[in-house]
């Protein structure tokens, strides 16, 4: 398949080394990642003045809010089983790994972006087209938000939208019925602008995150004997031990876990970036915490809990894990679950390319009704698509944002590093 083809050379080692390479040295770099920092991250956006929303800017939580909508969801949980059918158990391994490395450059492409960002007639405006302006590749700088846009539109939105539609049809077999009801809502819900956006995001997400959690947490205890044979199956495939016998190389596995690891945390990428930009916080350090925080809760707790459970019961898909253990209610819950996950990615995405679109067309009021309809067709085409198809779409407009993006961290990786150490010393 031509899509496959595409994302598989874009995705080929010379990117794989790269992100992992830049991973690696924003990791040692900064310093692996301490929970007690996350705590001062906290006390510092809610328990100090002047952190809530302000007129078109976000509060803290509003910003992570969308961020993690954008992330937790339908990539860390289809994604990770389609990870595990394509590229094994052992790919679970490698998308630690890659997010683990992830962390750093989360840190580094958020605290850049907050600290060299705008203020316009929008609110607070930043992400790696305004960085990539400032240090004079403007092209550059088009060329990253035009990616972004299409991504919005054809990229997050149409995987989003075809999870939604898989579950939608056991009650709506029609297709083009459901394509219909899925653009409608994303349409309603995106008209609202930013604020709007942030808002379903910041009062929805964490409600659904937690009781998802909850679940699977339930049906990894209710399956606690095979959990032993679950991390076996994990670092046994990642290091080789059994690839042979299942016919998976372990560049494959390397390939396919960085490839979900990197869809589902966007680390590298530059798209949540923008979102922690719009904040009212002011320390780029605080919002650089809270980025390292959202990889952790999307890959470490969302992902790796919806691994075990699929290994752990034997099931091929998240619909299939929770009907086993909780029946027909079981099933409704992953609908309702994955529904509300899935709009929040769209709606976060849309986020993202709106405020790509206004830096390239910082007074086209139009343009920004056109990319609405856009996402909304795009979420309807997803309806319609496979989900390899949906996937490998999206991936390709992935690594087209990363490379950009990680152009600027390496311009600018000494800034980075030494207003790390600054603000570390400030906070100590």
């Amino acid at each position: 398949m031509f899509l496959n083809t595409v994302r598989d050379v874009l995705w080929g080692a010379p990117t794989l080394i790269l992100l992992l390479g830049f991973g690696m040295y924003f990791t040692l770099r900064l310093g692996f990642w301490n929970p007690l920092t996350t705590v001062s991250a906290f006390k510092q956006s809610f328990f100090a003045g002047g952190k809530k929303a302000q007129g078109n800017n976000l509060s803290s939580f509003s910003a992570l809010a969308t961020a993690l909508g954008g992330t937790v969801g339908v990539g860390s949980i289809s994604g990770v089983a389609l990870a595990i059918t394509v590229g094994g158990a052992g790919s679970i391994f490698w998308m630690w790994v890659c997010s683990a490395l992830g962390m750093g450059l989360k840190y580094a492409e958020v605290a850049l972006a907050h600290s060299r960002r705008k203020s316009t007639n929008r609110g607070f405006a930043g992400g790696a087209m305004y960085c990539l302006r400032d240090m004079g590749y403007p092209k550059l700088a088009t060329v990253f938000a035009l990616f972004c846009v299409v991504s919005a539109a054809a990229g997050g939105s149409v995987v989003q939208a075809g999870a939604v539609s898989y579950v939608l049809s056991n009650k709506i077999t029609s297709v083009t019925a459901r394509s219909f009801l899925v653009a409608a809502i994303t349409l309603i819900i995106i008209c609202g602008g930013r604020k709007r956006i942030a808002k379903v995001n910041q009062y929805v997400l964490p409600v659904v995150s937690v009781l998802f959690v909850f679940a699977t947490l339930i049906v990894i205890t209710a399956y606690a004997k095979s959990l032993p044979s679950a991390f076996s199956r994990i670092f046994g495939e990642a290091f080789g031990l059994r690839q042979a016998a299942g016919g998976i190389s372990g560049s494959v596995m390397l390939r396919v876990g960085c490839v979900r690891g990197t869809f589902s945390h966007e680390a590298g990428m530059g798209s949540s970036p923008i979102s922690y930009a719009a904040a009212t916080e002011t320390d780029p350090h605080i919002q650089g915490l809270w980025g390292v925080t959202e990889v952790f809760v999307d890959s470490f707790v969302v992902s790796t809990l919806t691994a075990l459970c699929l290994l752990c019961t034997k099931t091929d898909t998240p619909g299939e894990m929770f009907k086993l253990l909780y029946g027909g209610a079981g099933e409704a819950v992953y609908g309702i679950a994955i529904g509300i996950f899935a709009f929040a990615a769209i709606i976060s995405w849309c986020f993202y390319g709106e405020e790509a679109l206004a830096y390239l067309s910082p007074l086209g009021k139009k343009c920004f009704v056109v990319f609405r309809l856009a996402v909304a067709t795009g979420a309807a085409l997803g309806a319609v698509l496979t989900e390899n198809s949906a996937f490998a779409a999206a991936d390709i407009w992935s690594a087209l944002m990363m490379f950009p993006n990680l152009f600027l961290l390496y311009k600018s990786r000494s800034d980075i590093i030494a207003m790390a150490k600054q603000k570390r010393k400030q906070h100590a």
